[in-house]
């Protein structure tokens, strides 16, 4: 249960409110109790003054007795006394813990209106005292007194307001959390089952989520990923269904001519024949298993790349004296063309690896007695290398599919026809490697026109 994002991210946010809340309702309540606090002094205090100031302009005897009558009907009680500090009126009996507090302050010579007892926690009585000041001369104190209880009360009731609020606010919190964590997860949850299916090989998931947020954006991967695994998972079964027919093509020749081999009562001639086949077939498979290895290399990212900056028209040349038996038994002409001084940033073995795939097949397809032009261009961030063969071309329908796995022209994947369909597709895994561009396209006269773009840095 608490292995659940839902809860996880629950608790979180009902953690973090909750601090907030708390840091607030304690700063709230703290400035709330001052303030009720200081308005009970304050009104103490202004009670006081009032009764002083009826006390100057008419300081007699039954000035005082009338002051102290209406505090006998009030909360607070009242004490006057003269300048000697003698109890001349008060609304109420002077009791030791008032005694006291007068005690402790007649001797300090007040001229001024003060508080001169705050501790309502742990005391009686608060006071203040107010000056009887006649001609700037000291007649007597008003000294003003409210029991502690009514400040106690009055935070018992704002300690019980606070508390059911605290309490309130706890509940709506939670209730809040829970909703809102609620509606954040059950995206995800959603997402989780996706996966799940995804897992399981159920490519056709769907994840509702309309909202362009990260959540929208995550839902939209998952489903980008859906496809992308059901696009893969079919072609791997198109790759290993071809891939299992192109070697059990030669495999069946093989098992054939070798049984025709060793058949009694062949000529050596006959025999000589047969092998030749049969090493032909074992060449092909050879061949294939090699460029199948080289793709499996590739996805897994298992060949490094030790690129440099190298002038490519080198590597054309050395290229060019490789392929010459084959040019020459073809009587074809190969022409490279353009910038001599072209520098790419690229690995030189995989460099003339592509272009010897790329011209073997320009070859391959073109009749004999043509020829094959290679022409070299610098750009601004690449090199571009076009390579144009004589022959028929492609079918246009054919030409974006000449770099896929296993793709051949020829649906009926006749053997006289060309290779397994796997040198294409490693020239353009090399050179997306390398950061470059291919693409294939039919001359508007005639033969196929293969472009490569080489960057010129990292």
């Amino acid at each position: 249960m608490r292995n659940k994002i839902s809860v996880k991210l629950g608790l979180l946010f009902l953690g973090l409110t909750l601090i907030v809340e708390f840091i607030l309702f304690v700063f709230l309540y703290t400035s709330i109790s001052e303030d009720r606090i200081d308005e009970v002094m304050e009104r103490l205090q202004a009670r006081g003054n009032s009764h002083r100031d009826v006390l100057v302009n008419n300081f007699t005897e039954s000035t005082f007795d009338h002051v102290a009558l209406m505090e006998s009907e009030a909360s607070t009680d009242v004490v006057i006394l003269d300048e000697d500090s003698d109890v001349i009126a008060a609304s109420t009996e002077v009791r030791e813990e008032k005694r006291a507090i007068i005690e402790e302050h007649q001797a300090m010579g007040h001229k001024s209106e003060e508080m001169i007892e705050e501790r309502w926690k742990t005391e009686p009585y608060v006071a203040t005292i107010s000056p009887i000041l006649v001609n700037n001369e000291v007649r007597g104190y008003v000294y003003m007194f409210s029991p502690s209880e009514e400040i106690s009360d009055i935070m018992s009731q704002l300690t019980r307001q606070f508390i059911l609020a605290v309490a309130i606010s706890l509940v709506v919190t939670v209730l809040i959390v829970m909703i809102l964590t609620k509606r954040i997860t059950k995206p995800l949850i959603q997402m989780k089952e996706q996966t799940e299916l995804l897992s399981q090989g159920n490519m056709d998931i769907q994840v509702h989520y309309s909202q362009k947020d990260e959540l929208g954006v995550l839902a939209e991967s998952i489903q980008r990923l859906g496809k992308d695994l059901d696009r893969l998972k079919k072609e791997r079964s198109d790759f290993l269904s071809a891939a299992a027919h192109e070697l059990r093509t030669p495999l069946t020749y093989l098992k054939g001519y070798a049984d025709i081999a060793s058949k009694p009562g062949l000529s050596n001639e006959q025999k000589d024949k047969y092998i030749g086949i049969i090493k032909q077939e074992a060449d092909q498979v050879t061949k294939m298993v090699q460029e199948l290895f080289e793709l499996a290399r590739i996805d897994s990212n298992a060949f490094s790349l030790d690129r440099q900056i190298t002038n490519a028209v080198p590597p054309l040349n050395e290229i060019k004296e490789k392929l010459f038996p084959v040019l020459n038994e073809k009587t074809m002409d190969l022409f490279i063309a353009g910038d001599s001084n072209a520098e790419a940033y690229i690995d030189p073995v995989r460099f003339k690896q592509v272009m010897l795939n790329v011209l073997d097949n320009a070859i391959y397809y073109s009749p004999n007695c043509t020829s094959v032009q290679v022409k070299v261009e610098n750009t601004d961030r690449y090199i571009k290398i076009a390579v144009k063969d004589e022959g028929n071309g492609v079918p246009e329908e054919a030409v974006d599919h000449l770099f896929e796995r296993l793709y051949r022209v020829d649906q009926s994947r006749s053997r006289a026809y060309g290779g397994a369909g796997l040198g294409l597709s490693i020239v353009k895994e090399i050179i997306h490697a390398h950061g470059g561009q291919v693409k294939a396209q039919n001359d508007s006269n005639r033969g196929l026109v293969i472009t490569m773009l080489w960057p010129k840095e990292n």
